[in-house]
């Protein structure tokens, strides 16, 4: 018997010692994880992943999903080992909990005394911010490794959901870019390049539209796998301010939050700041410029979907090199925290001097162990809380207008049937329950037909469905009495349908006697030839953006494509043929590879008679060049996005390519997104965060200078067009000298103020650059220019206006402005006939992070324009 408990003695000394035997980051890798200079990459981290996932009970890693640029996206579950072995089970309760309407309320409470709460983190979406990916190795190895008890009692509680980047490709990109310059005269200098494929620091303004495919997988793991109750986004901003942002956050509020919600984001900042300061690190700050009202951050838009969302930012280096801040260099100009000294929120201010890698570390690993401990302690408030969060949602659906709202989806009540189909397969993709109506119903006044989309209120995603579909009216809450409004951390109106160009009606009513059947993965709808028996063209409307795929891949196999030049002169008389559409001829392309090119569209056309060739002008395939200056662009990188997923081919010039001298042989139009003209000549760039200001290897300095203006002078009177966004325009009235200029210029804020507002504008749609598009229109204007043309004295330079504001107003749709007469028969978007060529300004944001959908038709006309 002595033997017999002396072996399984030995037995139980062999396996506890194998299963904490892993090795600690720093051991796997010979380094010490945090040292100045020392970068582990992204794919050795997820070695590491792999290694502990194979040594550890109490991890499991399970990859998500790819990246933009092809790169694995993983998710590390660590928990107790009977937990991880009921992991699915636990996901199953999740996902009851999160649909409450689903389940009774004894199987809810049977549910919650099961239920163990799910904690998600997420490292390094800005690729820059990249300590926390250093960061969770150290936590993703304690946790497998410990041996405290009270941590193990944490871990039987609490679920941890670990992403150790949710932008892999920018994380490479930056860790590669850093080892090039390291122990150099530019060590931690900027990239001149995104460090997103297309979004850059944008891709965080991503997660209501979900473009992006690191925004799809996240919200998949959000939203549809694995029901997270907490939700942890990991930051880095400035070297010269505070040391770390952690909740509560700053004015305004949402008022579709619900008050539960956010004293619970308040509670864990509030005790994460707590452990913090027993820790003794300094510089914590809650309550100052991260604000609660805009919803399209990544724990923002999870807010709106019953999660409670916390965000922490650290004080930033030199990506891994240390920074050394004087006192004096210290300050605070943010709304909460105007003054560097300390306050209420700011009780013990940094003093200043070496800040290294491993002290953001040190201040991360302190937060999330923090994180672990509250959601473990208090699991059932915080579960409770999420299944009361979706049953209330879903309750004040049938009590509280809006009861819903209708989208329309025929022909004469839905403008670009596609487009609409866009929005709703990303309200969908979002979580949000869609039906169809099964027979026409009068309600509110309105016949509503069959086929029409209906979302109804009534579910345990209604606060995300209102701050989408709601106009926004933002809140003029003051400093003081007498004081500003208070600034928006981003836009201050966004609201969906209006950026896309959906209609859509308000349920004022109930809708009980509706016949709703759900819908779910939407897809466009399979598209259609309408035959003319003696048509002699394919006519493409101009009216719907996807139509653009299709006349893309008609030049990809060399057919010619025409445009109606005139208004309706057709045999067809089910439709007139429309300024603008887009015809084939249908002995060029037999109707099987029209319906192989249409596949995937959505767009449906009609075989038609032209007997007026007068009337139809052949628009040759445009040679594209976009612009991409060393001073990174994200409104570059999203032109791109729009460009790439509407199939338009593009060559992506840098400064020296405009000195190539067959630069006017090569292209047709140029596209200079929204940059100021001295970034774009000069290569001025004014940084934003202190981290920045090293220098700029000679190779990425400057812009096009000015032989590059002349270049383009030539090109556009040689017959080419450039076409400049937003802010960009002033490279045609300062450098083209063309007949217009910026009243917005010099108009100090208290004049006016419209941070990222949607307004109304009219549209000619008689004009090419204006084809396709519905006369009332919107404008997404975010501290844009507005302009006012001259009349020209150079017979070779005329002007057409194509869209502007109204005589008198209002012009606020969505959002908010201040000092609105200023735009008063402004307009937008000017079309300049120069010698040959054209030089087309679009001004406002109109293809905002690839969210206006309604505006996109300005850009694509104008890259057509060019080729006819």
């Amino acid at each position: 018997m002595i033997k017999k408990t002396a072996s399984l003695f030995f037995i139980l000394i062999i396996i506890i010692t194998y299963s904490y035997s892993q090795k600690s980051p720093d051991d796997f890798f010979g380094i010490h994880i945090g040292a100045d200079r020392t970068l582990v990459k992204y794919t050795d981290i997820i070695k590491y992943f792999r290694y502990i996932d194979a040594e550890s009970e109490r991890i499991k890693l399970v990859e998500e999903g790819q990246s933009t640029l092809g790169n694995p996206i993983f998710a590390a579950f660590i928990s107790s080992e009977e937990n991880i072995n009921q992991l699915q089970e636990l996901v199953n309760i999740n996902k009851k909990l999160a649909n409450p309407d689903t389940i009774s309320k004894e199987e809810a409470q049977r549910l919650l005394k099961k239920a163990k709460v799910f904690v998600l983190i997420t490292c390094a979406l800005h690729a820059t911010e990249i300590a926390s990916t250093q960061m969770s190795m150290l936590f993703a190895h304690k946790l497998a490794a410990s041996k405290d008890p009270l941590l193990l009692g944490y871990l039987e509680n609490a679920v941890i959901m670990l992403m150790p980047s949710i932008n892999p490709d920018g994380n490479i990109m930056v860790t590669q870019w850093y080892n090039k310059y390291v122990n150099t005269e530019y060590e931690g200098c900027r990239m001149p390049y995104l460090y997103h494929h297309y979004a850059g620091h944008d891709n965080n303004r991503d997660f209501y539209m979900l473009n992006l495919k690191e925004t799809r997988v996240v919200n998949a793991v959000l939203h549809h796998k694995y029901f997270p109750h907490i939700f942890l986004d990991m930051h880095q901003m400035g070297s010269t301010g505070t040391r770390m942002f952690v909740p509560p956050f700053y004015n305004p509020l949402n008022q579709n939050l619900n008050p539960l919600l956010t004293r619970e984001t308040d509670m864990i900042g509030t005790f994460i700041a707590l452990k913090l300061q027993q820790k003794e690190k300094k510089g914590v700050a809650n309550s100052y410029g991260f604000d609660a009202y805009w919803p399209g951050g990544s724990k923002n838009t999870a807010w709106y979907k019953n999660v409670v969302g916390v965000l922490t930012e650290l004080a930033s280096v030199r990506i891994a090199s240390p920074v050394y801040i004087e006192p004096n260099e210290l300050r605070m100009s943010s709304k909460g925290l105007p003054e560097y000294k300390a306050q209420v929120n700011f009780p013990d201010p940094w003093t200043g001097g070496w800040w290294r890698l491993n002290d953001i570390m040190a201040y991360e690993l302190i937060a999330v162990e923090a994180l672990l401990e509250i959601a473990a302690k208090h699991k059932e408030t915080f579960l409770s809380s999420f299944y009361k969060l979706g049953m209330t949602n879903v309750d004040k659906g049938s009590t509280d207008p809006p009861y819903g709202y209708v989208i329309p989806i025929q022909p004469h009540e839905q403008w670009d049937i596609p487009a609409t189909y866009t929005f709703l397969k990303k309200i969908e993709e979002n979580g949000v329950r869609i039906y169809t109506l099964g027979a026409d119903v009068r309600s509110d006044n309105h016949i509503y037909l069959r086929g029409s989309f209906v979302i109804p209120m009534s579910q345990p995603f209604r606060g995300f469905i209102k701050v989408m579909m709601e106009r926004q009216h933002y809140p003029e809450i003051k400093y003081m009495r007498n004081g500003p409004v208070i600034e928006p951390y981003d836009a201050s109106g966004w609201t969906l349908p209006l950026q896309m160009g959906v209609h859509y009606v308000e349920l004022h009513s109930p809708l009980p006697g509706m016949k709703l059947t759900r819908v779910k993965d939407l897809d466009y709808p399979k598209a259609v030839i309408t035959a003319n028996s003696e048509g002699n063209y394919y006519c493409i409307p101009a009216k719907f953006n996807r139509s653009a795929v299709v006349v893309n891949r008609l030049y990809k196999k060399g057919t010619t494509v025409f445009r109606y030049i005139k208004v309706g002169d057709s045999k067809n008389n089910a439709f007139p043929v429309n300024p603008g559409d887009f015809l084939v001829k249908a002995a060029d392309t037999n109707a099987e590879a029209m319906e192989n090119i249409l596949t995937g569209t959505g767009v449906s056309i009609r075989k038609i008679t032209i007997d007026k060739p007068g009337h139809i002008k052949k628009i040759s395939p445009p040679r594209i060049g976009i612009y991409q200056s060393y001073r990174a662009s994200m409104d570059e990188g999203w032109t791109r996005w729009v460009l790439d997923h509407f199939e338009f081919r593009y060559t992506v010039l840098h400064n020296k390519d405009f000195i190539d001298k067959k630069f006017s042989q090569k292209y047709d139009v140029i596209i200079f997104p929204d940059m100021s003209r001295d970034t774009i000549v000069k290569g001025t760039y004014r940084p934003s965060r202190s981290y920045y200001t090293q220098g700029t290897p000679p190779e990425y300095r400057g812009g096009i200078e000015k032989k590059g203006v002349e270049t383009l002078k030539k090109f556009v009177q040689q017959g080419g067009t450039i076409v400049l966004l937003d802010s960009a325009a002033d490279l045609g009235s300062k450098d083209f000298s063309l007949p217009f200029y910026n009243i917005m210029q010099n108009v100090k804020r208290d004049e006016f103020y419209c941070p990222g507002s949607i307004l109304r504008i009219k549209v000619d749609s008689d004009d090419p650059i204006g084809w396709g598009m519905e006369t009332d229109n919107i404008i997404f204007f975010s501290h844009s220019p507005a302009f006012r043309t001259r009349p020209p004295i150079l017979k070779s330079i005329n002007r057409k206006v194509v869209a502007g504001f109204n005589a008198v107003g209002p012009h606020l749709l969505s959002g908010y402005i201040k000092g609105e007469k200023l735009l008063n028969r402004a307009v937008m978007v000017i079309r300049f006939d120069y010698y040959k060529g054209n030089v087309i300004v679009l001004g406002g944001r109109i293809q905002h992070r690839a969210q206006t959908f309604g505006t996109f038709k300005f850009l694509f006309n104008s890259i057509y324009y060019a080729g006819m």
